[in-house]
């Protein structure tokens, strides 16, 4: 195999991904000459014009950037395959949403780590679409329609939404449409705020002059719906413990939801991500939601 300038390729990647070569210098944490040393020479190696100049930008040619993205994208692969090698087996890196972590996941996850000491289970509960070809991460648990491309997916469970609060906020008022709901605190996912207004909306709900609104992260809405804050929009799944014992009351009925408030977990790998922990975690999904 013919010798490859690495250092220069990879100079002439960063530029491309950053859009300058001060900021490729910076992001390789070389100077501004070593970067532009770097494309010289790679001009010069290949014989052909990278860049044309405009004022006192470097411009890249078409026909360059097509070249570099090549280089871009094999960069960011090797790197996964190294990351994948020097990671120990037995470490799973697992992203979930809040409410899944806290509401469905943390309840069950005594059991698995009982029955697998051998697999040192990592979890980050955010609510950020990390990119699982070529991050850290191994697994996702996320809401959608399970179509995201490059990724393999597996439907773990749906839930619809319900209306709940806690029996203190309702000793005095009766909830019996929609509409009742504007005399009550309200407690809403920051996230979902589009969805929630199409909901008001389609029940002719006076939403938008409503002043006893507290819009929460995800995880906290159920916490604050417990300690009686407000009515809350929570996944059936996540409430129905409270509801069980009591500690909420479902207002309105289930027709008043349609498809389109019933959410869809999935678990979402990617295929250089299969590894036996892995596969052993989703073995126990698999049982835990067979129960």
């Amino acid at each position: 195999m013919a010798w490859l300038p690495l250092n220069s390729l990879r100079a002439f990647a960063a530029v491309h991904e950053t859009g300058s070569v001060g900021a490729a210098a910076e992001m390789l944490s070389v100077t501004h000459g070593a970067v532009s040393q770097h494309l010289r020479g790679l001009e010069d190696r290949l014989q052909r014009k990278l860049f044309t100049r405009s004022g006192n930008r470097l411009v890249m040619l078409p026909e360059a950037a097509d070249l570099a993205e090549n280089l871009l994208q094999n960069f960011r692969a090797i790197a996964g395959d190294i990351e994948q090698y020097r990671r120990d087996e037995n470490i799973l890196n697992i992203t979930v949403t809040p409410h899944f972590a806290q509401y469905w996941l943390l309840p069950r996850l005594g059991e698995f780590l009982k029955r697998h000491p051998e697999i040192d289970l990592r979890i980050n509960a955010d609510a950020v679409m990390h990119d699982l070809e070529h991050g850290s991460f191994d697994a996702a648990v996320r809401h959608g329609d399970g179509n995201w491309p490059g990724l393999n997916s597996e439907r773990l469970l749906e839930s619809r939404d319900v209306v709940v609060a806690a029996p203190s906020l309702l000793e005095s008022v009766s909830v019996q449409t929609p509409r009742d709901l504007v005399g009550l605190p309200w407690i809403l996912d920051e996230d979902r705020d589009i969805e929630m207004s199409h909901w008001f909306d389609d029940h002719g709900v006076a939403h938008q002059a409503h002043t006893r609104i507290t819009r929460l992260p995800s995880a906290l809405t159920l916490v604050a719906a417990l300690d009686g804050h407000g009515v809350a929009w929570l996944p059936h799944v996540y409430a129905a413990p409270y509801l069980t014992s009591g500690r909420l009351i479902q207002l309105l009925g289930n027709d008043t939801w349609s498809e389109q408030n019933t959410r869809h977990y999935y678990l979402c790998w990617a295929n250089s991500k299969n590894s036996p922990a892995f596969r052993t975690f989703r073995q126990w999904l698999r049982q835990q939601l067979a129960c």
